[in-house]
């Protein structure tokens, strides 16, 4: 038999919806720190589309618009996945429902095309957390304008297209760190989502011709 689920947009975002919403973060905030962030803080670029039954969010797909492939997250026990994911535009897709999978792949190949990759999360808390070499990595500030020159010139050899308004932007809204050798920036890390209880960490890159070494557990905490 089929549940009686009512669909609610951002133009439903009311009180109880809201309260739903928070209790559903509470609840796991390592797998709906995207969905709280985006509409706190990136609510212009973001759209999300709930399954709600008996006043309780049952599922939902999450759609951020802020560069060139939208990010979307797919959660939940959704009746039909695939009738809530964005085709006109090229996605990066997390399914964080195995069981959601099939059936939303299945859609995509139908209109267009699909690549599934499985992804790991590493998960640290304060006590568990061990940086390395936190005496090289500086934080990279958007008033050195060596930090933004070198984090530019990093970022377009990384075939980026970037803009210095753009690195100003990235430095500035996210916490980027770097490990500077000889003067040129080799490495970098960033903390591009931030919230009380969850930070994740991403966007690392370095150099491998300059033997950086465990770099990758940067950043480093505040």
């Amino acid at each position: 038999m089929r549940r009686s689920l009512v669909y609610k947009h951002l133009g439903d975002l009311d009180y109880e919806l809201w309260r739903s919403i928070t209790r559903l973060y509470a609840g796991e905030p390592l797998v709906r720190a995207y969905l709280l962030y985006d509409l706190v803080y990136e609510l212009d670029r973001t759209d999300v589309q709930f399954e709600v039954h008996e006043g309780e969010i049952v599922g939902y797909v999450l759609a951020w618009r802020g560069s060139a492939r939208a990010a979307v997250h797919v959660w939940g026990r959704l009746e039909d996945p695939a009738v809530l994911v964005l085709r006109n535009i090229e996605s990066i897709i997390t399914v964080h429902n195995e069981g959601l999978l099939v059936p939303l792949v299945t859609a995509l190949k139908r209109s267009g095309s699909a690549r599934v990759e499985r992804y790991l999360d590493m998960v640290a808390d304060e006590r568990s957390f061990k940086p390395v070499g936190v005496d090289r990595a500086v934080r990279l500030d958007t008033r050195d304008e060596r930090h933004v020159e070198s984090f530019l010139k990093f970022a377009r050899a990384r075939g980026l297209s970037l803009t210095a308004e753009g690195a100003r932007e990235l430095l500035v809204k996210r916490r980027y760190y770097g490990v500077f050798e000889a003067g040129e920036l080799v490495s970098v890390a960033c903390a591009y989502l931030r919230l009380p209880e969850v930070w994740i960490a991403g966007d690392v890159h370095s150099y491998l011709s300059t033997g950086v070494r465990g770099m990758r557990k940067q950043p480093r905490p505040p």
